[in-house]
């Protein structure tokens, strides 16, 4: 498929868009939990406002960098495209013609990030995340921000480091704005000495001196944050104990109620291909949760090694997956959906959440959550309630 093509789509006149409207008396609207036939098509053909132009944009142009989008026929890219669809899905998902409709769209995913309006400034910077949700919740301790060539302590632990009177202790550095997982440092303490250790291929372990810590970071492209290293409980140290896993929680807000409603969870479980971390764009696993009651179903991997079969036990470890339970599950839910009623003016939230063994710590916030780790399981949109959220926002085709 040409850019040419995509264009042409894209400027679709509203005579073209009324024609490919199917009969209005075949439709059922998703207020009711259903959706219309072939929604994804109408949905694109009618965004028109400047943001999401901006990111129908961004998609264009993801799409096209797409290394799937090799494997498809012109058809088939062409099908994708008008529907909200990176190529990457098809082989994903298994998404073909059929189950189309059931799935959450690129697009539609991307736009949720307009939800929390400007409130979405919370989740882009980690130090206002602290300082907002560290009121309500546990929070890693923020030691120092690094931007500029200066490092700027937020607690005393910062200068008995640099003096080199710390440790044994470990901390964690991570870019101050974004998430991804992409460039994370854990770093190990003691007196005098550092060893880091990333996911970076190149130079993934190094030691400098307590004293030079700063200097790594503060001379980076983008401020980094540090924090204090948080230690997870026994059950998800048991499962793979050289990363930390996580839960991602996705949850939203009944418009009418107020009220907050858990839509899906994951556990997100680190590997030999993700170490040191559990991001599951780096080949570590997502396991599907019961919402309900805590049960473990299949684990999935979206790169790496270990896609392309469902897991139920882990790969390296052998440790039992499906069928066990999170300890506490009600409980760490219950928290949850406790935290969100203590901010009622966020509407869309997926939560990172770190396991202990009697509470949880929240990693993070996104304000438009990735979707892959949760739609390798199962399709969003079969969810009702998510559904009659996403229609609420004007996320779905009316």
């Amino acid at each position: 498929m040409t850019p040419a093509t995509i264009n042409q789509t894209a400027q679709q006149t509203t005579e073209q868009v009324e024609k490919n409207l199917v009969n209005v008396t075949e439709r059922v609207t998703a207020t009711n939990g259903e959706l219309p036939k072939d929604h994804h098509k109408h949905f694109m053909i009618n965004l028109q406002e400047t943001e999401q132009l901006a990111l129908l944009k961004r998609f264009t142009l993801d799409f096209h960098a797409d290394p799937d989008l090799a494997s498809l026929s012109e058809e088939d890219a062409q099908f994708f495209y008008e529907r909200g669809f990176l190529p990457e899905k098809a082989r994903l998902y298994g998404l073909n013609r059929d189950n189309i409709d059931r799935y959450l769209s690129d697009v539609q995913r991307w736009l949720t990030r307009l939800v929390n309006g400007p409130y979405s400034v919370v989740f882009n910077n980690k130090i206002l995340f602290d300082q907002v949700f560290g009121q309500y919740c546990n929070v890693p301790r923020t030691v120092a921000v690094c931007r500029q060539g200066r490092v700027i302590p937020h607690t005393d632990l910062w200068q008995q480091i640099e003096a080199g009177q710390a440790g044994p202790l470990m901390l964690v550095a991570k870019p101050l704005g974004g998430g991804g997982g992409g460039s994370v440092y854990f770093i190990r303490i003691d007196k005098r000495h550092a060893v880091v250790e990333t996911n970076d291929a190149i130079n993934p372990r190094f030691s400098v001196k307590a004293e030079a810590l700063g200097e790594v970071f503060s001379r980076q492209r983008v401020p980094f944050i540090i924090n204090e290293y948080v230690q997870q409980g026994e059950f998800s140290k048991r499962l793979y104990p050289l990363t930390v896993n996580t839960v991602r929680a996705l949850v939203v807000r009944n418009a009418t109620t107020g009220e907050p409603y858990l839509v899906r969870a994951v556990l997100r479980v680190g590997n030999s291909e993700s170490y040191p971390i559990d991001n599951f764009s780096l080949g570590g696993l997502s396991i599907e949760v019961n919402k309900e009651t805590g049960e473990l179903g299949y684990a999935v991997a979206a790169a790496g090694r270990f896609t392309g079969q469902r897991w139920a036990t882990h790969p390296d470890t052998g440790e039992r997956i499906t069928g066990a339970y999170i300890p506490n599950w009600q409980s760490y839910k219950n928290k949850l959906l406790t935290l969100f009623r203590e901010l009622p003016y966020l509407q869309y939230c997926g939560f990172d959440l770190i396991l202990q063994d009697d509470d949880f710590v929240v990693l993070e916030g996104n304000s438009y959550s990735q979707v892959r780790l949760f739609q390798m399981h199962e399709p969003l949109l079969l969810d009702k309630g998510y559904g009659r959220f996403l229609n609420e926002k004007g996320l779905l085709a009316k």
